[in-house]
């Protein structure tokens, strides 16, 4: 098992591994805040925030124990833990998820900043630059992956202020901070199948950094989806104003 354990320092583990967890609760805030917006209970928005931090946690112990038996530590296009664990949650986020009467309830409900400001969590994306700073990852994919979620995250912060203030092109700028939130998601999966078919990626198939190919691509680019559906939201209901 320790085979399969990151070569990072002990404190950097752990660092992450509390810096992961609370990035997902902070993912499930607004989701309880429009819970409450939306005219649910108290104790049902907050059964909601915990169920979600629940999912994310049963999963995130599911890719563990793959992880530490050695499933995804082996070379192979496509990566086995995209096959294995990216996905499925993709799977049960856009088809399942997003699908569901009370998603739809919920992105009826919440604000287009807070979905956006959501985004601010992908400063995560500095473990990649420290982990290539430690020789356990490549320069080309470590930059490409650092550098495009802290770019997204910073400029979330200006986008969702933008939203709040009504700024005429507030709707141009959602549009382009949200694109470019994904093309980076879809560049940076591209380069990781081309260096992972040479083995250059190992950190991330082993235990716990093994949470980032898992949990974000699939995460992140259902957050984007969201926020597009939102813009399509307040269209339909600007539309409606008109008429």
């Amino acid at each position: 098992m320790a085979n399969h354990l990151s070569g990072m320092p002990l404190w950097a583990v752990l660092l992450f591994l509390a810096t992961f967890l609370y990035s997902i609760f902070f993912i499930t805030k607004p989701v309880k805040r429009a819970a409450l917006d939306a005219g649910l209970t108290p104790q049902k928005s907050k059964r909601i925030q915990i169920g979600i931090f629940i999912f994310y946690l049963v999963y995130l112990a599911y890719v563990s124990v793959l992880s530490l038996k050695g499933t995804f530590d082996v070379n192979s296009l496509p990566p086995r833990v995209m096959v294995w664990a990216g996905m499925p949650l993709l799977l049960i986020l856009f088809v399942f998820v997003g699908n569901t009467r009370l998603f739809k309830k919920l992105l009826r409900a919440i604000t287009l900043d807070s979905l956006i400001a959501l985004h601010i969590f992908r400063l995560l994306g500095i473990f990649f630059i420290l982990i290539y700073f430690y020789h356990l990852l490549p320069a080309r994919f470590a930059f490409a992956a650092g550098l495009g979620d802290i770019i997204t995250a910073i400029l979330a912060i200006p986008v969702a202020r933008i939203v709040v203030k009504k700024n005429p092109w507030r709707e141009a700028a959602v549009y382009a901070w949200n694109i470019f939130g994904i093309l980076d998601i879809i560049d940076l999966l591209i380069i990781a199948v081309i260096t992972g078919a040479n083995g250059n990626l190992r950190e991330m198939t082993v235990f716990p950094f093994v949470w980032f190919p898992a949990f974000a691509p699939a995460t992140i680019l259902f957050l984007h989806a969201a926020v597009f559906r939102k813009l399509s939201q307040l269209k339909d209901i600007e539309n409606g104003n008109k008429k």
